[in-house]
């Protein structure tokens, strides 16, 4: 969702301007044009999810409160939009109308477990090491071993 991706972004942002003075939410949203009201909701979020410390006053912003190397994906996505689900029965529920008599709900299930423990095994120190470039010509040279 855009808010992950603004979040993510405004993580790293934080991260790359070190120890210094807090970062506003403004100064993201124009380093990066994103819409200002939208990255403002999303840092408050994660600041509410204890990612970022509010500094308040004329010198306020935002502070990471953990290193990136302590933060997964899955809580940046969770705690922006709650619970991963890739179908409506991954969350136990019986309310599908296919429930019954679904062939694929183990399988999902199984794609569901995996999708979740992989993004919180993915660290977002991870996103400032490994540049677009390096990512895109390491799945080329993985699809073309495949």
């Amino acid at each position: 969702s855009k808010r992950v991706e603004y979040g993510l972004i405004a993580l790293l942002h934080n991260d790359s301007c070190g120890k210094r003075d807090p970062v506003t939410a403004k100064e993201i949203a124009a380093s990066y044009n994103i819409p200002g009201e939208l990255l403002g909701k999303v840092m408050q979020g994660l600041a509410k999810a204890e990612l970022l410390e509010s500094v308040q006053g004329s010198r306020g912003g935002y502070r990471l409160l953990e290193p990136l190397e302590r933060i997964s994906v899955g809580e940046v996505v969770e705690r922006l939009d709650g619970p991963i689900r890739i179908a409506s029965c991954c969350d136990g529920s019986t309310s599908c109308l296919q429930h019954a008599a679904c062939n694929i709900k183990m399988p999902v299930q199984r794609i569901q477990e995996e999708l979740v423990q992989h993004i919180y095994d993915m660290r977002l120190d991870r996103f400032r090491t490994v540049s677009t470039l390096e990512v895109l010509t390491r799945d080329q040279a993985e699809a073309r071993i495949r």
